[in-house]
């Protein structure tokens, strides 16, 4: 039987996956696919030349939910490929998006990183110790911070496609958390007979009760729950 290997193997690794200025500092020269790929074999290696399954297996279910996302996020697109990529179809003009906000889970990881190398390095000038600055380091390693998120996400993008949503960019659902208004076109709130939905009621009232701002545009199908919006706007003015 072969020996585990060393945990400060184990530990590069870690602070090369969950630190986030390594990640994106890899993600700028190797592109994201490839980094995910690079970062997720190496995990593999040192958690299993280090005979740690659990990590593994926590590694193992995460990829399974993305899995399941893609296949669903492929079928979604697939049902609406040909009203989407219709010769005749317009498309939208190309508009520069803001950039991603640092979401609470990063702000986090980006902090408990910085503090698991500087407990690291204490550790190694007080006990002189590689693998005690090791263990210290994958001690304040913010696993959650990336795995409790990446998850939620993935179940919900699966959720989304399931339902016909055709999510465009993945990595804009993170930004859903830190949302404060919603801004609901008449169309998302009546059925295909122009009445109101069932669900357009309880809807609202889940919005508020999150405490996001709600504003709804003027329709006289929605007057009985437009009462619980935030603000009605004129139907004509531009959104």
């Amino acid at each position: 039987r072969l020996p585990p290997s060393p945990r400060l193997a184990t530990a590069a690794v870690t602070l090369l996956r969950e630190n986030p200025w390594a990640r994106a500092w890899l993600r700028a020269r190797l592109g994201p696919a490839r980094t995910d790929f690079l970062l997720a074999c190496a995990n593999a290696a040192v958690h299993g030349a280090g005979q740690t399954p659990i990590a593994l297996l926590l590694d193992g279910a995460l990829r399974a939910c993305q899995l399941i996302e893609t296949v669903a996020r492929a079928a979604a697109f697939d049902t609406v490929h040909d009203e989407l990529c219709s010769p005749g179809r317009a498309g939208a003009a190309l508009a520069s998006r803001p950039p991603l906000r640092e979401s609470p889970a990063q702000e986090y990881a980006r902090h408990a990183s910085a503090g698991s190398l500087v407990g690291a390095a204490v550790t190694l000038l007080v006990k002189h110790d590689g693998a005690e600055a090791a263990e210290a380091a994958l001690a304040g390693s913010p696993k959650a911070a990336r795995y409790g998120p990446a998850a939620f996400h993935a179940v919900l993008g699966t959720a989304l496609a399931r339902s016909g949503v055709l999510v465009r960019d993945p990595e804009r659902l993170p930004m859903l958390e830190m949302a404060g208004t919603v801004v609901l076109h008449p169309s998302a709130l009546r059925t295909a007979r122009g009445d109101a939905d069932p669900w357009a009621e309880p809807v609202l009232d889940a919005a508020r009760r999150a405490g996001l701002r709600v504003i709804v545009m003027d329709d006289p199908a929605l007057e009985d729950v437009t009462p619980l919006a935030d603000q009605v706007v004129d139907a004509r003015r531009p959104l």
